[in-house]
């Protein structure tokens, strides 16, 4: 993996993304690969992952108090919104969802954050 880090990536931007024609920018791109081509970064992005077993146990227990606090659920409708929203509806009493047109978050996300006046 170590130096085709890009590769790895433009499979998902690439072949992966609801609308190609609207992917990631290149910019963002060349950010998040040099980012990740730093060592140890790609095996700790890879053992979040390895971590939901473990945090969907934790969640379970968590989930058995909701939460009272303002919650705000954003996510691409083409990603994980369907799934997302209903879930965090199921934990909190407060949800607020914000479901993005575009695949990934990262690419919108900022503009709806900051919409709903939540710091950069």
């Amino acid at each position: 993996m170590q130096g085709r880090e890009d590769i790895y990536f433009a499979y998902f931007w690439n072949d992966l993304a609801a609308d190609k024609t609207h992917s990631v920018p290149l910019a963002d791109r060349q950010a998040y690969v040099a980012a990740y081509s730093r060592p140890a970064r790609m095996r700790a992005g890879w053992a979040y992952f390895a971590a939901w077993p473990q945090t969907a146990n934790d969640f379970a227990e968590l989930s058995k108090t909701k939460l009272t606090m303002p919650v705000l659920a954003i996510s691409g409708e083409k990603a994980s919104a369907s799934t997302l929203f209903p879930q965090m509806k199921l934990v909190a009493n407060n949800v607020t969802v914000v479901g993005l047109k575009r695949h990934w978050s990262l690419a919108d996300g900022r503009t709806a954050q900051r919409n709903y006046g939540c710091p950069d």
